[in-house]
């Protein structure tokens, strides 16, 4: 049992930093470049993504994130269009790094315009001017809903008291571990839209899952003192919800739906050539 603790108690106090990179898996710079704009893949873009659910309901996207946001201060709360957001900068990642489209941005076309009208002024010079008509336009168009949300937030869990020896001033006393497990689930309808038509080509309903189980050392109860709660602080305590990790197969899930279908367009077929006109007789 004293080995479970410490284990249990090295576990909790040890902390690990550093960077990396998450995601990269698309193409280079000058890969993307070098794709014909009328070429075989489809030119694409991500328009909006929505909050649809019933703001009334336990589970919905407002009530999860009033619990969540309940405590921070307000330069650290989630908001809906945040989590929406988020969702939609997803989606493009994935995209992009699926090779299969040429991916549009929409998000960030001010600042490109922006950059476009600096580079025709008078400031920028001659050897650096962006020429202008260039921007692409999409031939496809993905818009989606979030229809349910449960960011595993609330209590779910319960104290599991393991007596272990902790000093004099805690004879026969106990320390008191919270076992908690969490329950993230997301699920969106995307649309993929024909621009040109304006028809609706696909569509697909996907979701994540997620459970995530955590043990934190709540406080000691001791013979002699009683129960001491902890300050969170001391021993820190699960601030990630399972819901990360369950955007994160859900947007896995609309790409390889999106991808499933090998999208492609076709190409026209080459034309075949005039054959010239017989010489004629020599005279």
């Amino acid at each position: 049992m004293r080995a479970l603790t410490c284990a249990a108690l090295g576990l909790l106090l040890a902390a690990c930093t550093g960077s990396t990179v998450t995601r990269g898996d698309g193409q280079t710079i000058a890969q993307a470049q070098g794709e014909a704009a009328n070429g075989p893949k489809y030119r694409i873009a991500v328009g909006g993504i929505i909050d649809k659910t019933d703001p009334q309901a336990d589970k919905s996207l407002v009530k999860q994130l009033g619990l969540l946001n309940a405590g921070r201060p307000a330069d650290q709360q989630m908001t809906p269009g945040g989590v929406t957001q988020g969702v939609r900068d997803m989606l493009v990642t994935e995209l992009f790094n699926s090779g299969q489209f040429i991916v549009l941005e929409r998000d960030a076309l001010n600042e490109v315009t922006l950059e476009q009208e600096f580079s025709a002024s008078a400031r920028a010079g001659d050897a650096t001017r962006i020429p202008q008509g260039q921007l692409e336009g999409a031939e496809l168009l993905v818009v989606g809903a979030i229809t349910a949300f449960d960011a595993g937030a609330g209590p779910d869990g319960f104290a599991i008291p393991i007596p272990v020896p902790l000093g004099t001033n805690y004879r026969n006393g106990a320390a008191v571990f919270n076992l908690s497990f969490k329950r993230g689930y997301v699920a969106m309808d995307l649309r993929i839209i024909d621009v040109a038509t304006g028809r609706v080509v696909a569509t697909t309903a996907v979701e994540g899952k997620n459970t995530k189980y955590g043990l934190n050392l709540e406080g000691l109860a001791g013979g002699r003192i009683g129960y001491i709660p902890l300050p969170k602080g001391l021993v820190g305590y699960f601030q990630n919800t399972p819901v990360q990790e369950a955007l994160q197969k859900m947007v896995a899930a609309a790409i390889g739906a999106i991808a499933a279908q090998q999208p492609s367009k076709p190409m026209p077929a080459a034309a075949t050539p005039v054959a010239a006109p017989p010489a004629a007789a020599a005279k």
